[in-house]
């Protein structure tokens, strides 16, 4: 198992616990099934169910377990596609431990594919916030009404550095072209 991946596992399944569960409205009017979906299209596990006990059973509702699970069933069948690991991956999300071995083999490539991608978007980022530090460093320079020509030559060497990183974010967009779609 990838090591990019795996470790995806073990973040959402400790944040999952601590999300919100139900409304009131949606604990009365629950469609136990529809909820259910919703959670294992959430990629939420099995334990997630005691968020909506824990919710609901201060209204004296019980949640379906039967209808619940079965719903989720069918949600993990969509969370755990490769389509939905590229997305995930794309945003920079970790994948929750819900799914099968085979469907986490399945999911693997596309996941990394959209790991990759998001991981050029953030350099892309870092490059253009880079860029923004250079150009403020030179404004404050330009405030002197008279720069000394060792701050003229440092406006040269910042004006350099800022074309560097274009050049580098003009690479890394070309590189990132290749990720910006699934790979099947």
């Amino acid at each position: 198992m990838s090591i990019r991946f795996a470790t995806g596992f073990l973040t959402l399944a400790f944040g999952l616990s601590a999300c919100a569960s139900l409304t009131p409205q949606q604990c009365a009017t629950g469609n136990w099934a529809e909820i259910g979906f919703a959670d294992g299209a959430a990629g939420r596990a099995p334990s997630y169910i005691n968020a909506h006990r824990d919710a609901c059973g201060e209204l004296g509702i019980t949640p379906d377990l039967a209808a619940w699970t079965s719903g989720r069933n069918a949600g993990l069948v969509q969370y755990c596609s490769p389509e939905n690991a590229y997305r995930l991956g794309r945003d920079g999300r970790d994948v929750s431990p819900v799914c099968t071995p085979q469907q986490r083999d399945n999911m693997r490539y596309a996941y990394n594919w959209g790991l990759d991608y998001y991981e050029f978007e953030q350099e892309i980022d870092d490059a253009r916030r880079d860029i923004s530090r250079l150009r403020a460093e030179i404004q404050t320079i330009l405030l002197n009404p008279t720069p000394t020509p060792e701050e003229l030559l440092l406006i040269e060497q910042l004006e350099a550095r800022i074309s560097n990183k274009q050049r580098d974010i003009r690479r890394l967009e070309l590189r990132q072209r290749r990720y910006a779609r699934p790979p099947f």
